[in-house]
């Protein structure tokens, strides 16, 4: 009797569980992260690689290639870090996954040693140590990219600029001490909306080039221009990471790079990130956000992007 008693409490509770999964959905602890791997998700990938070669190419050929939209000799090469040890080389982008990709190269170069950035950030360290030496001239880049396979990280051009707005411009309103008193603002200039921000932005860079290198340390790094910061029309980069499908992405270029761990709960919510940036936009004025698209025109054709939805 005791074992009849002890099964039909067993097949209550079952029933029971059942019905709070097709209640509720999935709890936690039951949904698993299906990670695509094999043969034919790395065709996929290579796919999708060269599709973005081609694209950048194609719109550099038709923008007028490095002559109108930054060249080598132009652009500031300490973005440029080189993880010689395996052949690799990237052009850090802020506000685009930086500090995780920096961080990531970092621990490769110390061997997985705890870094001092108690003392400096990451971004400084790696400047110093995977930067190239200031003796070496940009007519030199060019040999040394032949050595390497390049990797450069974007993100759709208007959700970039919200996030720098959020990080490095709005938390200084009303405030004595902050970021963007370093490039010029002050507690009266500060923009204190997204929509002045945005005006800032259409001032100071020159609409979709030409662009001089000498005008290149007026303009804070979180904002400026892929084409300006990169030269992706004079290197050509055989790895683009996106942070829309920056699981995938980062996957597949530390694979080709022999990289022997990654940490899968790393993240991006980029549809998130979209989300928030379609909120700020609302504020601005429809003839503002076509004058910002002229303006980081370049960096829309060049890697794929449309400012549909924005306006």
């Amino acid at each position: 009797m005791g074992r009849i008693k002890f099964k039909v409490a067993l097949l209550w509770i079952f029933f029971v569980f059942v019905f709070f999964i097709l209640k509720n959905g999935d709890p936690a602890w039951l949904q698993f992260n299906e990670i695509e791997t094999g043969p034919k998700w790395r065709s996929k990938m290579q796919v999708e690689q060269q599709h973005r070669r081609l694209h950048t190419q194609k719109a550099c050929q038709l923008l007028g290639n490095s002559s109108k939209y930054a060249s080598l000799d132009e652009m500031n090469s300490s973005h440029l870090l080189w993880l010689m040890r395996r052949r690799m080389m990237t052009c850090i982008n802020n506000k685009v996954g930086s500090t995780w990709w920096v961080n990531l190269l970092l621990q490769d170069y110390f061997d997985g040693e705890p870094l001092l950035t108690a003392y400096r950030s990451p971004h400084y360290i790696a400047e110093t140590v995977l930067g190239l030496s200031p003796t070496i001239s940009s007519f030199e880049i060019p040999e040394l990219l032949e050595s390497v396979r390049s990797v450069i990280i974007v993100r759709h051009p208007f959700v970039r600029l919200v996030s720098a707005y959020r990080d490095k411009i709005e938390s200084c309103v009303d405030k004595d001490d902050c970021y963007a008193y370093e490039f010029g603002f002050t507690r009266e200039s500060v923009p204190r909306s997204f929509s002045a921000f945005v005006e800032f932005l259409i001032r100071i860079i020159p609409e979709s080039g030409p662009f001089r290198g000498q005008l290149i340390d007026d303009i804070d790094s979180h904002w400026l221009p892929y084409y300006i910061n990169c030269a992706p029309c004079d290197i050509k980069y055989d790895f683009t990471v996106k942070m829309e499908s920056w699981q995938d992405d980062v996957r597949f270029v530390l694979e080709n790079f022999n990289f022997t761990s990654f940490r899968e709960d790393d993240r991006i919510n980029a549809s998130n990130a979209t989300q928030v940036a379609l909120e700020y936009f609302k504020d601005v004025e429809p003839h503002l956000i076509s004058s910002l698209y002229m303006t980081y025109f370049a960096d829309f054709e060049i890697f794929g992007y449309s400012p549909n939805g924005f306006s």
